[in-house]
């Protein structure tokens, strides 16, 4: 069986987090499958996706008002005409999809960037074959670029999701599979209710939004805390937070291995970030405390409003020295946790196990 993983930019990601974890998943239970991860802008144009990627990054750290602005006006566009969103530049994108698909002739489709999911709906609806597609959904919502009427599968971060995908777009209870977003079997063990120590995780995200002079200022108003920055792929910060020599500092490259991640969990009392869907899920499995300094609009805040609404994060305002209170949050934290974990149906590898087998019957 072949199987193609379709997620969005080479750099990391969420989206590419989550196309690798579920690649071992299936792996692991299905080793003689043949596995592929594709991000079809680089396959489109490699010089367009390096100019994309860029652009996004800079846009989102520089201007994220306007990001929010342009974000917030297509959602409420979308959600008016009831339809979903087809990005920019599609026929171009139809056209080196379907010369994906022919070069890679998939059994089966999994989709971890709404983006794939939206240019293979409108290869089908140009009448061309595709084999089922799964969506991997990375958030704790489905924006309107996803294929969510047409997609075979989904993947889905809860039971609001679920019902959401039934009532609305037509799909079939049996076809979706509340397993929050697939994380890593490595991150495994939650921690247990205990005693809370001073040792925080400060995770900016991949590029890492931190600078040393934020850092400075978080040793003068938590005198007490040790601060463990990740600091992702901005080897200047690294550079210069170990440059520190402070007792109290600590700088943390980019951590690839999943294992060396939960280790890394393991050794901390909070975690202070940003709300991306895979971290977030990452830290309510380990019930590691979650504080939210800032977050991006799109869908950052999104996932921020969720998980707030449902007791998952706090937010604080590091600027302000705002008292974190681990003591208190931790054990109602863990409350929250037990609750959002309790409605999931079947954890990703089971779910992706039942969808091969399902796929595999109907082709015999």
């Amino acid at each position: 069986m072949n199987i193609l993983i379709l997620p969005l930019f080479r750099f990391p990601t969420g989206h590419s987090v989550v196309a690798e974890t579920v690649q071992r998943k299936i792996t692991k239970t299905n080793p003689a499958t043949h596995i592929e991860i594709v991000d079809l802008l680089s396959y489109t144009n490699p010089l367009l996706e390096k100019i994309v990627g860029t652009t996004y990054i800079r846009w989102i750290q520089k201007n994220p008002q306007s990001y929010q602005f342009i974000y917030e006006k297509n959602v409420n566009s979308c959600k008016k005409k009831k339809k979903e969103k087809m990005p920019i530049l599609t026929p171009l994108f139809i056209r080196s999809m379907k010369k994906l698909l022919d070069e890679k002739r998939p059994d089966l489709i999994l989709c971890s960037h709404a983006f794939p999911s939206s240019i293979l709906s409108a290869l089908r609806d140009k009448g061309t074959f595709v084999p089922p597609v799964v969506n991997v959904y990375t958030d704790f919502f489905m924006n309107d670029v996803w294929a969510k009427s047409t997609s075979d599968y989904h993947l889905v971060p809860h039971v609001e999701a679920k019902q959401l995908l039934i009532d609305e777009y037509g799909q079939q209870a049996e076809h979706i599979f509340v397993t929050g977003v697939p994380i890593d079997d490595e991150i495994f063990i939650p921690k247990p209710l205990q005693d809370v120590g001073q040792q925080l995780l400060i995770a900016g995200g991949n590029v890492g939004f931190m600078d040393l002079e934020q850092v400075h200022q978080l040793l003068h108003m938590y005198e007490s805390h040790h601060f463990n920055i990740l600091c992702g792929s901005n080897q200047t910060l690294y550079e210069k937070i170990q440059a520190t020599n402070h007792p109290r500092l600590h700088a943390i490259p980019y951590l690839k291995n999943r294992e060396q991640m939960n280790e890394l969990y393991d050794r901390m009392d909070a975690v202070i970030t940003k709300p991306g869907g895979v971290t977030m899920t990452e830290l309510i499995h380990k019930r590691l405390p979650i504080y939210i300094d800032h977050f991006l609009p799109g869908p950052e805040q999104e996932n921020f409003h969720y998980l707030q609404a449902r007791g998952l994060v706090q937010q604080i305002d590091l600027t302000e020295g705002t008292a974190l209170e681990l003591e208190k949050q931790n054990a109602t934290f863990h409350e929250a946790c037990d609750r959002y974990e309790a409605q999931f149906e079947m954890n990703a590898t089971e779910a992706l196990a039942h969808i091969i087998e399902q796929v595999q019957t109907v082709s015999v």
